[in-house]
């Protein structure tokens, strides 16, 4: 059973690649915490304890941080954004 589910996440995982891109794929793999934490509440019936949720949070805030467009990061160490180019 665990072969098979880590041929899988390979195949997945490469797939993505060849579709997304690296750099958005490496991006999704962050979410895998808050999705596991979600899968665990709905399918296992675990109770969301207030570490959990502010873990999630955390999460997907960092996310949402990072892929934000217009980033100025590139801009402040006088160089173009990716966005300008």
């Amino acid at each position: 059973m665990g072969l098979l589910a880590s041929a899988a996440c390979f195949a997945t995982w490469n797939f993505a690649v060849k579709h997304l891109g690296a750099v958005v794929t490496s991006t999704y793999i962050y979410l895998v915490p808050a999705l596991t934490g979600a899968a665990s509440a709905l399918v296992l019936g675990e109770p969301m304890t207030p570490p959990i949720v502010g873990g999630v949070a955390l999460t997907i805030a960092g996310l949402m941080l990072s892929n934000r467009k217009g980033s100025r990061r590139g801009q402040r160490r006088g160089h173009a954004s990716p966005s300008s180019s």
